[in-house]
């Protein structure tokens, strides 16, 4: 390393330590007698729900043990070779044989209920028709 360079470097690591992190925080929404609002009353908080996913880094063989069948096998796509399999659930990502994340389906999470909801209104038809 040249000498002009050696305290420049020396002074940006000085200065290079390590950098505090944002943290978002949400508030919780205030109870409706805080607020004033009486028209609805607040909803109860959703229950949990859990899903059992496949690890990363579990096979193909050791995910279809566990799991069962998945009911939909997509083609390899890429390289390296993007394999996904979908079960009702959740869908599972293998590179090569090796599960690489799996996410869960938003079709295979349940709704909670919402009392009193009305329906949407119906579309209105096209001109012309």
């Amino acid at each position: 390393m040249p000498r002009p360079l050696l305290p420049l470097s020396l002074l940006f690591l000085v200065f290079a330590g390590p950098l505090p992190a944002e943290t978002l925080g949400i508030p919780a929404p205030a109870p409706a007698a805080e607020t004033g609002d009486t028209a609805t009353p607040p909803a109860p908080p959703a229950k949990g729900i859990r899903i059992t996913l496949p690890g990363r880094g579990m096979t193909m063989e050791q995910v279809e043990a566990k799991f069962g069948p998945p009911r939909e096998r997509l083609p390899s796509v890429g390289d390296p070779p993007i394999t996904r399999w979908v079960y009702d659930d959740f869908t599972v990502y293998f590179e090569y044989e090796y599960v690489i994340d799996a996410v869960p389906n938003a079709a295979g999470i349940p709704r909670p209920s919402v009392p009193n909801a009305e329906p949407a209104p119906a579309p209105a038809p096209a001109p012309g028709d």
